[in-house]
């Protein structure tokens, strides 16, 4: 077992899987850790999943949730929940179960090879073909605009050592990519291969003129062209309008 670790769930629209979710994954967590905790964020989500976080949270005692007061997007909602992640590993994972909760374990046994993140990878991903050159496209702009390693791939499914994550917590650009700044930090990456699962709850809210906005935002806030500091925002990363904590 491992000594802690805090799992940090971004949650948009999700009522329908927030039951199954919990209960997955508390019951993994209580095999491969002494001490661990679960913090949702639900990123102003317009069906009723902080109600259902709320459920989940009075019936528990490892839980935290927190709504923000607008929807500053997935990786903005991270960095919330890293704020209030207090254990010794942070996991990140999303809130529709494709990335299963029974996969962590090998994420963790690869990060004690010594790697200070290590990022699960799946061995064949379960999107639209739209989505998957999204994802080889995305990967392409972190290899040129924060010089990642080739060999690296990236994901949402990770796990990554408390050092890390206090840096991280020190970053407070306007536009928050967890991918771009931990390159700032580390290159001592790993990767495993992991399953990824069909979507079984909801749709997704992928959309190419989105990814579009996204390369556009990753060049102006991260790559080292000083001509766009011009165009940086100064604005808070998020704002909490309610928390159980």
């Amino acid at each position: 077992m491992w000594s802690s670790g805090s799992v940090v769930i971004p949650v948009y629209n999700s009522f329908d899987s927030l039951d199954e979710l919990y209960n997955r994954l508390s019951k993994v967590l209580n095999n491969i850790f002494i001490d661990y905790e679960i913090i949702l964020v639900d990123d102003y989500s317009t069906d009723n999943s902080f109600s259902k976080m709320k459920e989940i949270y009075n019936n528990t005692n490892n839980l935290k949730i927190i709504r923000l007061k607008n929807n500053y997007g997935q990786q903005n909602a991270i960095k919330c929940g890293f704020e209030f992640a207090t254990k010794d590993f942070i996991i990140t994972m999303d809130d529709d179960l494709q990335h299963p909760p029974e996969e962590i374990i090998k994420i963790m046994e690869k990060i004690d090879e010594g790697y200070d993140v290590v990022y699960g990878i799946a061995k064949k991903k379960e999107h639209s073909f739209l989505r998957n050159m999204g994802s080889k496209a995305t990967n392409f702009l972190f290899n040129t605009i924060c010089h990642k390693p080739k060999n690296i791939k990236v994901s949402s499914f990770r796990c990554i050592k408390k050092n890390i994550q206090e840096e991280i917590k020190r970053n407070k650009t306007t536009f928050v990519y967890i991918t771009a700044i931990i390159l700032k930090i580390t290159r001592n990456i790993g990767n495993v291969y992991v399953d990824h699962k069909p979507r079984k709850y909801g749709s997704s809210n992928y959309k190419f003129s989105k990814l579009m906005r996204l390369f556009l935002k990753l060049y102006i806030y991260y790559s080292d062209i000083k001509f766009f500091n011009k165009f940086l925002e100064n604005k808070p990363q998020f704002e909490i309008f309610e928390s159980y904590l």
